[in-house]
Formats: structure tokens, C-alpha cells, sequence
């Protein structure tokens, strides 16, 4: 593409000049009054798209913006390449002078003569390196083509992108799903692409952990509902095992009362409850139930700062018994929050995740991203209170629609007005229909 600035007493003559210099295929890219006349910006084999590139601007520019910007910028190379040879110019027209007065003052400092014509030839280097990177900079400007920038999404993508945004999918998650859309899909076959992708992403548990058996600790921070998780998981293994093989342990001796819930259940279900404590390690209390098919271990939910916590490490990963621990991980926190906790308890080499308390989910984007991201096998999530009913086996289908299901019964509730009620400011709440 070649860029030229025409300037002229009136427009008809800067027109003219136009036509002579670039021939019929010219693109007017602009035009302004300036002192004298007026001036007029025009191309030669114009490229809107590589004129967006080299500028940096997005679709929403309007054309002749763009074209404006890039003339200017195209225009501003030109000048530098101007002086720039210019300044060649002159230091060639110095260095003859230079040789004609050697000539008429043969002998008279020689090496001084010398010195000053090799620091010539050195500006001349310079002035030829400069020269060939402006040379490189302006042909990388015009060549520049679509692949140096992030192709417009077309219609399906966005339509996928908005539904991902709905959903709260994290932005790194977005990236990787986005990339699975077909150039040709239409927008309904883009969802179905991305959805197909999430499942894929989304490990799952083969089969029952419980019917694996075994030693199963839960971990996690405190209120991801692990105590509750623990009463469950045993509900669910007496109904089908019945009570005699199973055994459940605490290592939380760090809060008072903290193994009272437990024995509630153990109790409910007349299965042995055992705590550790200072007379009792982990590993001799395992010892102790080596006959059970399945032992469910509940730990304390500990910060890292605690000095306790990699006390409480140490036990599960350098147990002489093959520990398979699994976190906890609530379904209502943060996404910064569940990778925090992912990272703090990773040491332990965590056989997988359960997912808790996805009926006070008012999103599920968060946890879906979250195991897309870690990549951890889900072996169960839990709804509600319910013991043993609310835990349920996890189907990564079966997650992507409640996450759909959830979106849709947001958008169903709408904020109409307030009114002051009493004195009292009352926000008034309606289901639409």
C-alpha cells in the first residue's frame, strides 16, 4: 500500500493531483483545510482490515477513523525515512568537502583526517541501520495481515461466549471452550460444541468410593460441610452393607467439642466413632480397625497459618496405610478461593473432590470452572441436609444442566421497585412468569 499527502491552493487542483499520481484506484483516506488550501491523505491499494492491524483499533472504529490513523501513522514513517535519508545526504556532502580540503592540504594532519573520515563512515553505518529498520518497520506495517490479530468472533461464538458469561465460566476456562466452535457452526451448534467440551473437560469417579472401600479422609476448610459429607457417605454404606464393616475416625482434637456431630452419627447408625489424640496417632487407631472394609477419617478444617496444620498433613501423607484423601469443596465459594484451598491441600496427593451444598449455589460457573481447571475426579455433590438422600453420585451431564437450570431461575426474578414499608425501605421481588 503506498500513503501520500497532496496539498494544494483548492480541492479540484488536490484532486487532480491525485489522479495523475495514483490513477482512478486511489482511496481519499482524508481531507482538512490547512494554511493555504487544503490537504488530502491518499492510498494506493488500500487494505481496511490491515489498516486495523497496523494501528491497533478494534471493529467498532468507523472506517474513516481508521483510515485516518493509519494514514498518519504511515505518513510519520515516511517523514522519518525522509530526514533520515537526508541526514545520509549531508554527511555524504560533509565527507566530500572533507576529501576535496585533504586534497588541497595534502600532508596537514593526515591522521587527523583519517580519524574524522572513519567517524563519517561510522554515522554513515548508523544512518544506513536506521534507514533499513524504519524501511522494516513500514513494510511490517503493511504487510501485516489477519493472523497478527485475534479474528472477529463471529455470530455463534459470541452467542457461546454470552452463555459462558451467564454462567460465570472464568475467562482462562472460556479461552480453551471457545476454541472447540466450528468456523460454519450456527449458534445452536456452538453451545452444543462447548457443552461437549465442558463434559469431556469434567473428570468423574469410577463408580462408588465407598464400595471401593478402604481409608477415605475428607479434607477441606472449615464449613465446607466435610462432618455432614462423612454422616452420608456411612449412611449410604450401612444401607447397603450394612454397619459392621465400617468405622469412622476424627483428627479434629484441636476444637472443643468438634467430634460431638460425629458420634451423633455413629450413634444414629451404630457404627464405632474414634478420635485421635495424644494417646492415640492416626496410624495406630487404623491399625486397630484393619479389619474394616471402609474406615471415613473427618479432619479439622485448619488454616495454613495454624501450627497445627502441617502436623495434620504429616498424618495423612506419611500414614504407613494407603490414605485416599478427597477435598471438600463448597460449591458457594469463590473461584480464587477454591483454587487457594486446592493448592494448600495438593500435598497430600488428593485422590479426587465432592462437591457440597450446590442447593445454596446461586451459580455453578465457579465449580465448573474449577474442575476443568484442577482436573480432580468428582466422586459426589450434595443438595441439602438430608442424611443419607442429599448426596448424590456426580454426572458431569447432569451438573452442566443444573448449572443451566440455575441461570434460567435467576433470570426468571426480577427487581420491580421499593417502597418504603413502616419507615422501612422494601425491596419488592417478582416472579415473572
Amino acid at each position: 500500500m503506498n500513503v501520500k499527502r497532496f496539498v494544494s491552493s483548492s480541492m479540484q487542483d488536490a484532486l487532480k493531483k491525485v489522479r495523475e499520481e495514483f490513477g482512478a484506484d486511489a482511496v481519499i483516506l482524508s481531507n482538512e483545510k490547512v494554511n493555504g488550501g487544503v490537504e488530502i491523505v491518499a492510498a494506493l491499494d488500500y487494505d481496511e482490515q490491515q489498516a486495523q492491524v497496523s494501528v491497533g483499533v478494534s471493529d467498532q472504529v468507523s472506517p474513516s477513523r481508521v483510515a485516518r490513523l493509519h494514514a498518519e501513522k504511515h505518513l510519520r514513517l515516511q517523514d522519518e525515512l525522509g530526514r533520515a535519508r537526508e541526514h545520509i545526504a549531508q554527511v555524504k556532502r560533509k565527507q566530500s568537502e572533507s576529501a576535496h580540503h585533504s586534497e588541497v592540504r595534502v600532508g596537514r594532519d593526515a591522521a587527523s583526517d583519517q580519524s574524522e573520515s572513519a567517524r563519517g563512515w561510522d554515522q554513515l553505518s548508523d544512518m544506513r541501520a536506521e534507514i533499513e529498520s524504519l524501511k522494516g518497520l513500514i513494510t511490517q506495517q503493511v504487510a501485516s495481515g489477519p493472523q497478527q490479530m485475534r479474528p472477529a468472533m463471529t455470530l455463534a461464538q459470541q452467542h457461546a461466549k454470552k452463555k459462558l458469561d451467564a454462567l460465570g465460566i472464568m475467562a482462562s476456562v472460556q479461552e480453551r471452550l471457545m476454541a472447540s466452535i466450528k468456523q460454519d457452526a450456527s449458534p445452536e451448534e456452538s453451545w452444543q460444541q462447548v457443552s461437549d467440551r465442558i463434559e469431556q473437560g469434567i473428570e468423574v469417579e469410577f463408580g462408588e468410593i465407598i464400595d471401593h472401600g478402604g481409608v477415605i479422609a475428607l479434607v477441606g476448610p472449615t464449613g465446607s460441610g466435610k462432618t455432614m459429607t462423612i454422616g452420608k457417605l456411612a449412611a449410604r454404606y450401612v444401607m447397603k452393607f450394612g454397619a459392621d464393616s465400617i468405622a469412622l475416625v476424627t483428627t479434629d482434637r484441636y476444637r472443643i467439642a468438634a467430634h460431638e456431630q460425629l458420634k451423633v452419627f455413629g450413634r444414629i447408625l451404630n457404627v464405632p466413632v474414634h478420635s485421635v489424640d495424644e494417646q492415640n496417632t492416626l496410624d495406630s487407631i487404623l491399625d486397630r480397625l484393619s479389619g474394616k472394609k471402609l474406615v471415613l477419617v473427618d479432619t479439622a478444617g485448619l488454616l495454613p497459618s495454624d501450627k497445627s496444620w502441617d502436623q495434620q498433613l504429616r498424618e495423612l501423607k506419611m500414614s504407613a496405610h494407603r490414605v485416599q484423601p478427597y477435598l471438600v469443596m463448597s460449591s458457594v465459594g469463590q473461584y480464587q478461593v477454591m483454587c487457594a484451598n486446592y493448592h494448600h491441600y495438593k500435598m497430600v496427593n488428593l485422590s479426587g473432590v465432592i462437591l457440597s451444598k450446590l442447593d445454596e449455589a446461586v451459580s455453578l460457573g465457579e465449580s465448573i470452572s474449577f474442575l476443568l481447571e484442577t482436573g480432580l475426579r468428582v466422586a459426589y455433590y450434595t443438595n441439602g441436609q438430608r442424611v443419607p438422600e442429599d448426596i448424590h453420585r456426580m454426572d458431569k451431564k447432569g451438573l452442566l444442566e443444573q448449572a443451566e437450570a440455575l441461570l434460567n431461575s435467576s433470570e426468571r426474578w426480577v427487581t420491580i421497585h421499593s417502597r418504603d414499608v413502616g419507615g422501612v425501605s422494601e425491596s419488592v421481588v417478582s416472579h415473572s412468569a
